[in-house]
């Protein structure tokens, strides 16, 4: 996770390694743990649109790791089909002899908002051969939305940070522009 931190740094993101305790409120951390209290820890990014990093090492014919960037959110919930219908996303592509011929995303309102991102679309078309950027996906979780990716290695999560930074951004605005709740 040092290793990682270093390589966004460089990148130019504003990021430390992340304790539960003092960087997640009380409230969430029940819900966070899962993400967030692997054996490696996460990251806490500062000044982007992504609040944490967590990494997951899975075992399955060869290491690999499970990636989770969290967007906190207090109002979105795991249990409510309108965050369903809100954040849900995953690419649809159609490559040929290597080279990417229509992009898309399905599922909910964000995915026609990721389809319609140019910036975005086109920091894919650049990346759409390594398998990372192939896995990308959005899902919601109490309290958060998650973008979700597998990498094999650290430094490959640094090569998409672009397209998860955006994706966050994209989240960022359909939330300051619908009303999800109440303050409890």
């Amino acid at each position: 996770m040092g290793g990682l931190v270093r390589e966004l740094t460089e990148l130019g993101v504003i990021c430390r390694l992340g304790d539960i305790k003092r960087d997640v409120v009380p409230e969430r951390r029940s819900y966070f743990e899962r993400w967030l209290s692997n054996r490696d820890g996460f990251i806490r990014l500062i000044a982007t649109n992504i609040d944490y990093i967590g990494i997951e090492e899975v075992m399955r014919m060869g290491a690999f790791f499970d990636v989770h960037c969290l967007i906190e959110n207090q109002f979105v919930n795991e249990n409510d089909d309108n965050s369903y219908t809100l954040f849900q996303a995953s690419p649809f592509f159609t490559l040929r002899n290597g080279i990417l011929e229509t992009l898309g995303w399905s599922g909910g309102v964000l995915a026609d908002i990721l389809s319609k991102d140019r910036i975005l679309n086109e920091f894919i078309r650049k990346s759409i051969m390594e398998e990372q950027t192939r896995r990308v996906s959005v899902r919601v979780a109490n309290f958060a939305c998650i973008i979700q990716t597998r990498i094999w290695e650290y430094h490959e999560l640094t090569s998409i940070f672009n397209i998860l930074d955006r994706i966050a951004l994209n989240i960022k605005k359909l939330t300051g522009q619908i009303h999800l709740g109440e303050s409890i």
